[in-house]
């Protein structure tokens, strides 16, 4: 089995000529927010991606995560007070990722010092090396204007060799074992080692509460997004299940698809500990 990966940083953020998407009312100032990614809380701030590993026990049954890698790309705020914002693609993330998705040509409207619906980014491909044991891996950042945002949208991404879009063609140059994977997993289960391979895609809508306010005035926001493993490979009754079973065309691949959908959280965390700055993670 592999051993642990080096912590990758995908590039810097990839910000393209940006357009409005909604009728502006007049010009703003940007700032930057800072993506972090995590797994799980840590009582110890600035723990930048230990290289640890993750154990998941229930009963007698033991899985052991040595590294996880998962492809993102594009973001996408929502404002408090406006429903537009619609999804570039129109679709969502389906079980086993095949949802018609991945379109491209997708609307940038970011830093265009306009009051948007939505602020949008063509940013990425993201490789992340998610951080285990606790802590957060700083990733990439984009200049937003200012507002009051309650929705982030990110894509999780499988990349296609047969894509017309140059970003992917240049990432699956440097990375060709993601072509069509979103997100990939070393580890044991029960002693024995497996990967886990996942063609899982789609727009996440991740809820942020409270809203997050990016003020003129702010130096830069830092918003982390936590992906919850612990659920990865869990049943309905929270029985741990094989994960080469969910693998492209094993009998757990939709099951665990909707898991990974339902582990995305994201919030305001200034000190990098992988928590809510107002308290409340479950959002």
């Amino acid at each position: 089995m592999q051993s642990h990966i080096p912590r990758l940083l995908a590039a810097a953020a990839c910000v393209a000529t940006l357009a409005s998407c909604s009728g502006g009312s007049g010009p703003s100032t940007g700032t930057q927010v800072a993506f972090s990614v995590g797994t799980r809380g840590s009582t110890i701030s600035h723990l930048q991606g230990a290289l640890l590993s993750d154990t998941i026990g229930v009963g007698a049954d033991t899985l052991v995560i040595d590294s996880v890698r998962m492809v993102l790309r594009d973001v996408r705020f929502k404002r408090v007070e406006d429903s537009g914002c619609p999804d570039d693609d129109g679709t969502h993330m389906s079980p086993s990722g095949w949802d018609g998705g991945d379109h491209g040509g997708e609307i940038e409207n970011g830093h265009d010092g306009h009051f948007d619906a939505c602020e949008s980014f063509n940013a990425g491909p993201y490789l992340l090396d998610l951080p285990l044991g606790g802590g957060v891996q700083r990733t990439f950042a984009v200049t937003v204007d200012t507002g009051t945002y309650d929705q982030l949208r990110v894509k999780l991404h499988a990349p296609s060799p047969d894509s017309a879009d140059a970003r992917d063609a240049a990432f699956l140059a440097a990375h060709p074992e993601f072509a069509g994977l979103s997100t990939r997993v070393f580890g044991s289960y029960k002693g024995t080692p497996f990967l886990f391979e996942s063609r899982a895609r789609g727009r996440q809508r991740i809820r942020l509460e409270p809203p997050i306010v990016v003020a003129d005035t702010a130096a830069s926001v830092d918003v982390t997004i936590r992906i919850d493993l612990s659920v990865w490979f869990k049943d309905a009754g929270g029985n741990l299940i094989d994960p080469s079973t969910a693998s492209p065309g094993g009998v757990n691949e939709n099951l665990v698809a909707d898991n990974i959908r339902s582990s995305f959280h994201a919030f305001r965390d200034e000190n990098h500990d992988c928590h809510n700055d107002h308290g409340s993670d479950d959002n």
